[in-house]
């Protein structure tokens, strides 16, 4: 009979039970009914400080006693659906700003269309991207105040509408040529020998600066209460 190394069959024998658990392992882990919520498995995003004021007396809830709630993927893709559209809000704010303080050259019809396009991204149309249960797992800055505070968050988005319709009003004013703020056209430096050419600017309302920095200052209102600080 043939004899075996008992160094050899020791190892043999250790390797093959490491597999047999491994297999074993992985095949419960893969069929596994478990239909626990995977929430709990992440820091939850009430973890971020809250540096909003609330209401006197107000005692935040727990986002996650609320259910039912959606499905943890379809939750994410809501999260990542949403921060695209806040960033082409902030896109259309620094396009704003970039004209109104010197940036780039002013074009009244693509200011206009940049305020529009955040009036249009307000009230109901940024509510859709927070429906009930919802509340992100984590890697979302959102806090649980928007769930927990919907009538006091509906105003913010109301609010950000009004802003913005009210900016594009001002800028679609031709204002008094005495009274007018002259901004350069898109292209003065290239097509304009002279900075001071009447041709080469764009008379703008006074006004405008005051309606743009309301605008800024909803956004930044709204963030104070409903959106945590991030790391990114």
């Amino acid at each position: 009979m043939r004899q075996f190394p008992r160094r050899g069959l020791a190892k043999s024998l250790l390797a093959g039970a490491l597999g047999g658990l491994l297999l074993g392992a992985g095949t419960a882990h893969a069929f596994s009914f478990d239909f626990g919520n995977d929430d709990y498995d992440y820091p939850p995003p009430w973890a971020v400080p809250y540096w909003g004021a609330p209401p006197a007396g107000y005692v935040p809830a727990n986002p996650y006693l609320v259910r039912p709630l959606l499905p943890r993927g379809l939750r994410d893709e809501l999260a990542a659906e949403r921060k695209r559209f806040m960033e082409g809000h902030q896109e259309a704010l620094n396009d704003l700003a970039a004209m109104l303080y010197g940036g780039k050259g002013f074009d009244r019809t693509e200011a206009i269309k940049l305020a529009r396009k955040i009036e249009g991204g307000s009230g109901i149309n940024l509510m859709r991207f927070f429906p009930p249960g919802s509340a992100p797992a984590w890697g979302s800055r959102a806090l649980p105040s928007i769930w927990t505070r919907q009538e006091d968050f509906q105003a913010k988005a109301d609010a950000l509408g009004q802003a913005a319709a009210a900016l594009a009003e001002e800028l679609a004013k031709v204002p008094d040529p005495k009274q007018a703020i002259y901004l350069p056209k898109p292209n003065a430096p290239f097509e304009c020998r002279d900075r001071d050419d009447p041709q080469c600017k764009v008379p703008v309302s006074p006004g405008v600066w005051e309606k743009f920095n309301k605008l800024s200052a909803t956004c930044q209102g709204c963030h104070l209460g409903f959106r945590g600080y991030g790391w990114w």
